[in-house]
């Protein structure tokens, strides 16, 4: 399977995953007799909060970070879907970035 079919396939069950959430939490708050938006407001905000941390732990996951070299620099870079060229270009620019001529 190519990294781009499986990008999909994992976008696609994140999004699967906010849904049944939202719907779930939809079904509990059924026979409580909620103004439809507030019933809407409860229920979308709950699936937009789970797809925000689903799609930030797969970021955690699946992205590399490259920091600075020298000692006490907080510099870094983070990236994600990138091939092996532009990570080692990134690579190089984390090792020898601007912020070191200033000091």
């Amino acid at each position: 399977m190519n990294k781009e079919r499986r990008r999909r396939i994992v976008s696609l069950l994140q999004i699967g995953v906010s849904i049944a959430v939202g719907a779930a939490i939809s079904f509990r708050l059924a026979p409580y007799d909620l103004p439809f938006f507030l019933h809407a407001t409860c229920v979308l905000g709950t699936a937009g909060s789970v797809l925000s941390a689903l799609l930030n732990i797969e970021q955690a996951w699946t992205a590399t970070t490259h920091r600075c070299t020298a000692p006490g620099c907080d510099f870094r870079v983070r990236m994600q879907h990138v091939d092996a060229g532009e990570n080692r270009r990134w690579q190089e620019i984390a090792a020898a970035h601007p912020r070191h001529d200033a000091a």
